[in-house]
This record gives C-alpha cells, structure tokens and sequence, in this order.
C-alpha cells in the first residue's frame, strides 16, 4: 500500500509539473481599413506651349507634341470623380489671357475604359473641354472605377490656340492682333481634384 501511495504522489507531482510548464498569453489584433483616394501626377507636371511659327499662331498646338502631355494616376479603394478647373492665365503685369485658350481631353491608358468603369465627355480633339474657370466634371465613375493605379491611369492631352471644342473660336493671332492681349508669356495653375463619388 505504501508502493501505491508514493506511486500515485509521484503521479499527482508528475501532473502538477505538467500543468505549470505551460502558460497561454493571448494578442489583441486589430485591422483598420481607410479609405484612400490618391492622384498622383507621373510625367507632364510643367506644359510649356511656345508659339513661334506662323501655323502655331493661326492653328494652335496639339497634343502629342513635345511637353503637352500629363500622365495621371489614381489609387482609390471607393468610386471617385476628377473635376478640372483654372484661373484665367496672366503675364504677371496687365496681360490676361482667357483659360479656355487651352483645352484637354482624355485618353484612358489603364485597366479601366471609356464607358465602362469611368466616363469621359472629352475624348478626343474634337471634343476638347476648354479649361473652364468654375470647377467642371473630367472623369467620373462610370460602372465602378475603385482600383489601383494599373487600373486608374489616364493620359491628359493638351491644346493650345486650336478653337477646338469648347475653347476659345479665335486664334492666337487674331487675339493679340485685335489687342486682347499682348504677347508675352503667361502662366496658371490648372487644380485636378479628386474626391469620392
């Protein structure tokens, strides 16, 4: 009997040691999902126009010339819309020229298409917008355009003096020959604002 007692008190010590040799510590985990609505400017960040031939002056300039394109990106984990707007540009003294001097239209690089994911209005010359001084609707969320940048990538292609579309009818001769403004250079800042659908 004294056997079976020191066996069971081994057994009893056994299991005690074996509870103790472990010991469970838990780990609060937390996930926070934000949105994210992110345009970014990949080439064309600075468009210089510079009107120095004849044809220039009575035809305008068009894209793809050198530096009148911009490439644009979008990351954005919701539907989302780009406006566009401009004050009208300046020569830092008396010279104004209207904004709608200059247009724009879109071309859409990426996953998402033209009447599908996003809409455009101006998708060619000929439907150029002028660049309107109120904000006004570029590219809109079409069938659902959330998407990383590989989805989201569009080309902005940009006119100067071509009264195509809605931009100003007269050429840029006739305006500094009629005296609307002198010649010069002049510049502006033209907003691209992204904001969620």
């Amino acid at each position: 009997m004294k056997k079976l007692m020191i066996l069971f008190a081994a057994v009893l010590m056994f299991a005690a040691t074996n509870v103790k040799a472990q010991d469970v510590e838990t780990v609060s985990m937390t996930v926070i999902l934000t949105d994210v609505l992110d345009l970014n400017i990949t080439a064309g960040a600075a468009v210089v126009f510079t009107f120095d031939q004849p044809a220039e002056w009575t035809g305008g300039m068009t894209a793809p010339d050198g530096g009148t394109t911009t490439t644009i990106t979008i990351d954005a984990t919701q539907d989302w819309d780009l406006t566009i707007d401009a004050a009208d540009l300046t020569d830092g003294g008396t010279g104004t020229m209207g904004a709608d001097n200059v247009g724009v239209y879109c071309t859409a690089t990426g996953n998402h298409t033209f009447g599908a994911e996003v809409t455009c209005a101006y998708t060619a010359s000929a439907s150029i917008l002028g660049l309107p001084n109120a904000a006004t609707m570029l590219i809109e969320n079409g069938t659902g355009d959330a998407g990383d940048a590989t989805d989201n990538a569009f080309t902005l292609n940009w006119e100067c003096g071509t009264s195509n579309g809605t931009m100003n009818a007269t050429n840029m001769l006739n305006h500094v020959a009629a005296g609307d403004f002198p010649v010069g250079t002049y510049t502006t800042t033209v907003n691209l604002t992204l904001q969620a659908d």
